[in-house]
């Protein structure tokens, strides 16, 4: 018999447990990066993952507000 083919997960990482308290992955920090640039904001590359994701919602929500004024 034939074995069936395996899944393949759109976003694999979004399965991956996260340590909130770990150190920001990569892709954080360059998302980061780019969001306190856009913001006029300083850059901490010393965040959590947990930190790092609030700072990311911040800056985002922050950078809608501005742009809807």
């Amino acid at each position: 018999m034939a074995t069936p083919p395996k899944t393949v997960l759109d976003e694999p990482a979004a399965s991956t447990p996260h340590d909130p308290d770990a150190p920001m992955t990569g892709d954080q920090a360059d998302l980061l990066r780019v969001l306190c640039e856009n913001a006029g904001e300083p850059y901490n590359a010393s965040l959590t993952q947990g930190h790092a994701l609030e700072r990311i919602e911040a800056l985002r929500r922050h950078l809608n507000r501005n742009q809807n004024l």
